[in-house]
């Protein structure tokens, strides 16, 4: 199993463990991510009197370190955002997304530009506070976490066709990187500290924007200048459907995961099946199917969101199930083919005792992003997205909150493409719906159809094994280590009412950590 479920601030106040869960005695915040360290740091922020969206920040640039897989300051991302304060109630979505830069090979970096939006709008703290910890982390070193070395293990053969991605990541008898090893990165560290010191403009700007452009193009890369300068962090409302009294909030396309969750609630919310595990199967496989038919290859639509959570487009994608039978991809009424796409991506979800929530995923494009480094800058540059499977189509943070009287009830982040996302929304139904304790929701078995092969993937959890039901239903099923990896908050009486009913979850297939602070 992955870290405990949460660390107590101790120097804040107390909490029993009780059971699975943490019993908190005045909640301030919590944090759930990807990177231990992290969400170390995270929580640190929370304990010097920042809010959810400090701590994300500062997350974010420490993993930018930590985890420059999934999460360096090359690539990009999308946030949720809830804020629940009385006559402040807000819910809108933070797109800062790796788009393509005008020489349409490399992606423009834009996280950096995210994080500053995120702070200006919502954050307490200076921002050299929140970019501080990150750049000593990198001066300094630090030991690599068992998440950085599993994806270093995955990615090796990249790793070592290039020259200064191999001189980062291998030690010195030239084998990978591993668990413990120490992660120096002295140019990212002064990367780091301009963009403390001179603010984010500098990297899209500054003398430092025209070193990493520069770099870049040494390398055959196309970033120029103005892609650095025409760089956005945009907020826009988000897609949203109404959740017994409450609403889920989701990103619009490209960030096209957030359709295909609201689209899987609804098909579990009008499922009568008791085959669970046939339900799963049959449920991805048709919504997998017919994403290939609305989503482009960059996470755009064909057609209107709001067509496409609509109940009566689910009922059509849905309509032939039969309850405990599989259906073969060959019989569906639209073309059973599959859509490439990139799972891999790190999750940040913090809430606040005064009702500020966000969630946020964060991409490469490609794990390690092109595999490539910017020289001097210690920056890995991340991929165009393609019709080849580099993107973020599969990014969807969430948020279940009430827009009327500001309450925050859940938020999550996930990785791992459609196969996470469909898990991300099986685990808000598990424990809204059929009223699951988060503990156990997260540890049930996952169930996912990926359309080509016509082969069910599932992963096991203890004495939850859900093969024998896919084989009566008539599937090929073959098990996997894990399907997703979802971070997830869970206050089931709403903050900031009731901060104390929160409890965190970091997903067992990960290697997160989730953490809180109490006693304020």
């Amino acid at each position: 199993m992955g870290a405990v479920l949460a660390i107590a601030a101790c120097s804040r106040g107390g909490a029993q463990y009780a059971g699975e869960l943490f019993e908190v005695d005045d909640f301030y915040g919590g944090i759930v991510a990807d990177e231990p360290r992290a969400a170390l740091v995270g929580r640190e922020v929370l304990n010097a009197g920042g809010n959810a969206a400090d701590a994300v920040a500062a997350a974010y640039f420490v993993m930018s370190a930590t985890m420059p897989s999934t999460a360096g300051l090359g690539g990009g991302g999308i946030c949720v955002v809830h804020r629940g304060e009385e006559d402040r109630i807000a819910s809108e979505v933070l797109d800062f997304l790796p788009r393509a830069a005008a020489g349409g090979l490399v992606a423009v970096p834009a996280s950096a530009r995210g994080m500053a939006a995120l702070s200006a709008r919502y954050g307490k703290l200076p921002w050299a506070q929140l970019v501080a910890p990150a750049e000593s982390i990198a001066q300094t070193g630090e030991a690599a976490s068992r998440a950085l070395a599993r994806d270093v293990a995955l990615a090796e053969r990249k790793l070592r066709a290039d020259p200064q991605m191999a001189g980062l990541f291998t030690r010195a008898d030239g084998s990978m990187l591993g668990e413990g090893d120490n992660l120096r990165q002295p140019e990212l560290a002064g990367v780091l500290g301009q963009i403390r010191a001179k603010g984010p403009n500098e990297l899209y700007g500054g003398v430092l924007g025209q070193q990493l452009a520069a770099s870049a193009q040494a390398i055959g890369a196309p970033l120029t200048i103005e892609d650095l300068r025409g760089v956005q962090a945009k907020f826009y409302k988000p897609l949203a459907i109404k959740w017994g009294d409450q609403q889920v909030f989701l990103p619009q396309p490209p960030a096209a995961g957030g359709v295909s969750v609201a689209q899987m609630l609804k098909a579990l919310d009008g499922a009568d099946d008791n085959n669970r595990a046939a339900f799963l199967a049959d449920a991805s496989l048709r919504l997998t199917a017919n994403r290939a038919q609305w989503m482009q290859p960059n996470g755009d639509v064909t057609q209107p969101s709001d067509t496409l959570i609509s109940d009566q487009h689910v009922a059509q994608v849905m309509q032939g199930h039969q309850s405990g039978r599989g259906t073969p991809a060959a019989s569906l009424p639209f073309p059973a083919q599959r859509v490439p796409e990139n799972p891999f991506a790190a999750g940040i979800v913090a809430v606040d005792a005064e009702g500020l929530g966000v969630a946020c995923n964060f991409t490469m494009n490609a794990l390690f992003g092109a595999g490539r480094i910017a020289q001097g800058t210690g920056i890995i540059l991340a991929p165009a997205p393609s019709d080849r499977g580099f993107g973020f189509s599969a990014l969807a943070p969430m948020i279940m909150a009430n827009d009327n009287n500001g309450e925050l009830y859940y938020a999550s982040a996930t990785s791992g493409g459609m196969a996470g996302v469909l898990a991300q929304a099986e685990l808000l139904y598990a424990v809204t719906k059929e009223r699951v304790p988060l503990e156990a929701a997260m540890l049930r078995s996952r169930v996912y159809h990926g359309v080509d092969p016509d082969v069910v993937y599932f992963d096991v959890s203890g004495d939850d094994n859900p093969s024998a039901a896919l084989s009566a239903a008539g599937y090929q099923a073959e098990q996997r280590e894990a399907l997703g990896r979802v971070n997830a908050i869970f206050c089931p009486r709403g903050t900031p009412s009731d901060p104390d009913s929160c409890q965190l979850r970091n997903d067992y297939r990960g290697n997160g950590l989730a953490t809180l602070v109490s006693g304020r």
